[in-house]
């Protein structure tokens, strides 16, 4: 019994070793499990002054090996659909009011990388303020914008 305890533990452990975000790098068996576990989550966040209603995310990548489009994946409020897992030069475009505000491009040198893409929207004295990054392997952080629109 102990010795079914002792695998067990070791099974565990040795799996949240594997799903540290440390090992999410080239194309091994451990950067498709972190996929598979995380995928590529969409975060934002705004202010109480941001109409999320009117906050629209588009994906746009530049590979000859895939179709690519202007994949809409955050529209009126929530995440419509997810960002997709391709290698190559790659684009998240932020829009607010049909205006574009802010972007954020990425290099994904493999297909299957989990990255988490943080986008948060902010608004003061009339402003709009934007911040975007990506966290993973091939991150980027967007450049500040702000756009007095509001």
């Amino acid at each position: 019994m102990t010795l079914s305890k002792n695998i067990l533990s070791i099974l565990f452990f040795s799996g949240i070793f594997a799903l540290h975000p440390s090992l999410n790098k080239g194309n091994t068996p451990i950067t498709y499990l972190q996929h598979f576990v995380y995928g590529n989550p969409l975060t934002v966040s705004t202010n109480e002054n941001i109409d999320k209603n009117l906050l629209e995310i588009k994906w746009v990548c530049e590979s000859k090996d895939v179709l690519c489009k202007d994949l809409v994946v955050y529209k009126n409020g929530k995440q419509i659909n997810k960002i997709p897992s391709e290698k190559g030069s790659q684009i998240l475009l932020v829009y607010y009011n049909s205006q574009m505000i802010g972007e954020i491009p990425q290099n994904k040198s493999v297909k299957n990388q989990s990255h988490k893409y943080n986008i948060e929207l902010l608004s003061k004295n009339n402003s709009l303020y934007f911040k975007g990054e990506i966290i993973g392997p091939s991150d980027h952080h967007g450049a500040p914008v702000t756009i007095a629109t509001l």
